[in-house]
């Protein structure tokens, strides 16, 4: 079945990835008023020069794949229902993650839209891709110099940006610029299915599939993860075809299987977000102020959501729906939501705990109320 689709996969895969990403960016952006979380972004930490070349890390070769062909994960079944939203096959039988002291995030941050000190190399660099394949797709030239660059970073064991680089700041918390990483991915992808020898091949699509790795470890943002995981489809697929087509059939399998999971991780990545949304319940007063008609079964489930889960950028998406009852709820819903925000602002957790003192923090003004009103509640 793979093998029918697999030439115009990588541009299913990237398409899909930024009409998520937009979707999401317009809901968390939105939200709060665009203009004015444009307004808040400050400038990456200043640093008297580049950030050096990272320690050399190694990267171990994937672990000898099982005898027996390993399990399907039933993602359909009522037990996965527990499972964090991670893949169930083993990553290491194909591309393990390197040893690097480093944290590759120094490197990717540089290129963040409106604050990297090298954001204008990142839209350089979109500028100098080509297209590849019958589809099209868009991806730097093999030997560009900023696709040399990034190698050694993707071999490091650590890529962390919250709160290391960007603080966590609600619906405001910056991000990586995660377009130039999925390109950089993709570009890995098409060197490899081009290259002759087949263990060129793999490096670079292990390269793709160790960066998506990175990206998902850190787990803050829902945003990044998905950016992550179509990374790692677009590795798992490449090394499919590659093993398919030189009669590795053990590799091809594990490649198929892992590939496998991702479609049904966005789906369940959607499914948890709608369980969560708000929009249908906003309304307006006469004098044009939003206001929340949320049921307590409703309400109930967001806490319940927010204080446990396997998956922490899950929990932090969830906070923020917190923050916006804390503003918008009925005044008993209010209360109740402080005090499940202050709980976790004590959390063990630095992320989660710092996600809900922000909201604790947050107070919207009035324009902020109407941009909100305008963005998300239908005119009467």
């Amino acid at each position: 079945m793979i093998s029918t689709r697999r030439r115009s996969l990588p541009v299913v895969l990237a398409t899909l990835a930024v009409v998520v990403l937009a979707g999401l960016l317009i809901t968390r952006l939105t939200s709060l008023g665009d203009a004015q979380a444009q307004a808040v972004v400050k400038p990456a930490p200043l640093r008297p020069g580049p950030v050096p070349p990272p320690p050399p890390g190694t990267v171990p070769e994937p672990l000898p794949l099982p005898d027996q062909p390993p399990e399907v994960p039933e993602w359909q079944s009522m037990e996965a229902r527990g499972w964090p939203i991670q893949f169930r096959t083993n990553l290491d039988l194909l591309a393990p993650l390197g040893t690097g002291s480093a944290n590759a995030a120094t490197w990717f941050a540089d290129f963040a839209r409106g604050s990297g000190p090298r954001r204008e190399e990142a839209e350089a660099a979109a500028k100098r891709r080509v297209k590849h394949g019958k589809e099209g797709m868009m991806v730097l030239p093999p030997d560009d110099p900023l696709l040399r660059e990034a190698e050694p970073w993707v071999d490091q064991a650590t890529m962390r940006f919250h709160p290391d680089i960007f603080p966590v700041e609600g619906f405001q918390t910056r991000l990586p610029n995660l377009l130039f990483i999925l390109t950089l991915a993709r570009s890995w992808v098409a060197r490899g299915m081009d290259a002759a020898d087949s263990a060129a091949a793999m490096a670079d699509f292990h390269r793709a599939i160790r960066l998506g790795r990175l990206i998902r470890r850190e787990d803050v943002t829902i945003i990044a993860d998905l950016i992550g995981l179509t990374c790692i489809r677009g590795g798992t697929e490449a090394i499919y075809e590659r093993a398919a087509r030189d009669g590795n059939l053990k590799l091809a399998l594990v490649a198929a299987i892992a590939t496998g999971e991702a479609a049904p991780q966005r789906l369940i990545i959607a499914e948890r977000l709608t369980e969560v949304d708000l929009r249908q319940y906003y309304r307006k007063t006469l004098l044009g102020k939003p206001t929340l008609e949320l049921p307590t079964s409703k309400l109930d489930t967001i806490i319940e959501r927010a204080k446990a889960g396997p998956d922490r950028r899950m929990r932090g998406e969830v906070i923020l729906s917190l923050g916006i009852v804390r503003q918008l709820g009925a005044p008993a819903q209010r209360e109740r939501v402080t005090k499940v925000l202050e709980e976790l602002s004590r959390s063990d957790d630095p992320i989660i705990a710092a996600a809900a003192r922000y909201q604790l923090d947050q107070k919207l003004t009035t324009k902020q109320l109407r941009e909100l009103a305008d963005a998300f509640i239908p005119d009467a």
